[in-house]
């Protein structure tokens, strides 16, 4: 008896807490009529991440076919309004949300539209490898390793970005070059930002031993969505080149950068184009990377990517543009 009132206990504790699990599980009303309990991953960029209770992977739903949410926990959300609130997330409606803190209290019902983003991701990035490898008659290997990394905030984003290539024929070296770069952006509206910036790159085979810009300037966001991001940047940058043989330059120089990322197809096709040039009275330097991805499995797409770079003054007997075709594969992580 004594151990049947044990295992009825046990029996008892267990559907207690599976009962009281669910109950602080969140819930996602669907404008169809669904409704799924599970758990809230994030909200961003128009695309809820959700775990379900009774599934293992996790589901991407389009915010606009979401009517309602709630949740037990504190959840950071952020407002279109740049409203940042931490509480517990109710419906007081259909087509609503309100938001219960500790500190303020409950917050006036909004339209769920108005809600931003659900306790965002602050990071993201990829890496990228790529190469050719030939043997037999003609001996010949290439590789390219590049890799960035980004920490955003509503008011601050941190991006770290960092390429190397190499390249050899029959066991002499044909293309050896790298680049890294540091860049602070501070958001003084949902759009408009400022920058500040700086660029190291090193090529052996373009006579260059340094060259390194510091710069500032302003960024305009036009778009940031899950589909579509393109920004613009202009500033002016201290320019300073180290040559291996010839005249150093060092002297100030206008700068600007453009980048777009473009998803075609959701999950099927993701097209991407970045530039970055200085202008100066004795330097014209110009760099493009533009390219597609096409998913394979989760993280992973296939990568083919065309970099060139211009130099309107190259030493002597140096040519003024260098291009490389990649094929390769990309780990992206954080977002989707």
């Amino acid at each position: 008896m004594a151990i049947k009132g044990y295992l009825l206990h046990c029996i008892g504790a267990a559907l207690l807490a599976i009962s009281l699990n669910f109950a602080a599980a969140d819930e996602i009303r669907m404008k169809n009529g669904d409704r799924l309990t599970g758990e809230i991953v994030r909200m961003e960029k128009e695309l809820l991440i959700f775990k379900s209770a009774y599934a293992e992977e996790k589901l991407g739903i389009d915010w606009k076919e979401i009517d309602c949410i709630i949740s037990d926990r504190n959840l950071p959300t952020e407002f279109k309004d740049n409203e940042f609130l931490i509480g517990k997330v109710s419906c007081p409606e259909s087509g609503q949300v309100q938001v219960e803190s500790a500190l303020l209290g409950k917050s006036f019902p909004m339209p769920l539209n108005q809600l931003q983003s659900v306790n965002p991701s602050t990071y993201s990035g990829f890496f990228n490898l790529g190469g050719i490898l030939n043997s037999g008659n003609t001996d010949t290997r290439a590789l390219n390793v590049a890799t960035l990394f980004q920490v955003r905030t509503r008011k601050h984003r941190f991006t770290v970005d960092a390429k190397h290539n190499y390249a050899a024929a029959n066991g002499v070296a044909t293309a050896r070059n790298s680049s890294a770069s540091l860049k602070y952006d501070f958001f003084t509206s949902e759009q408009i930002y400022s920058y500040a910036q700086s660029l190291t790159e090193q090529d052996y085979f373009a006579n260059l031993n340094l060259r390194n810009t510091e710069g500032l300037g302003m960024g305009y966001q036009f778009f940031d969505t899950r589909q579509k991001s393109l920004f613009a940047e202009a500033g002016v940058s201290y320019f300073n080149e180290d040559v291996m043989i010839g005249e150093d330059k060092r002297t100030a120089a206008g700068r600007w950068a453009v980048g777009l990322d473009w998803e075609v197809g959701p999950k099927r096709l993701k097209l991407f184009h970045r530039q970055e040039g200085y202008y100066s009275a004795n330097s014209r330097v110009l760099r493009t990377e533009q390219g597609l991805r096409i998913p394979l499995l989760d993280n992973i797409s296939a990568n083919f990517e065309v970099n060139y770079r211009f130099n309107k003054y190259p030493e002597a007997g140096k040519k003024k543009t260098d291009m490389n075709v990649i094929l390769g594969f990309t780990y992206e992580y954080a977002y989707w």
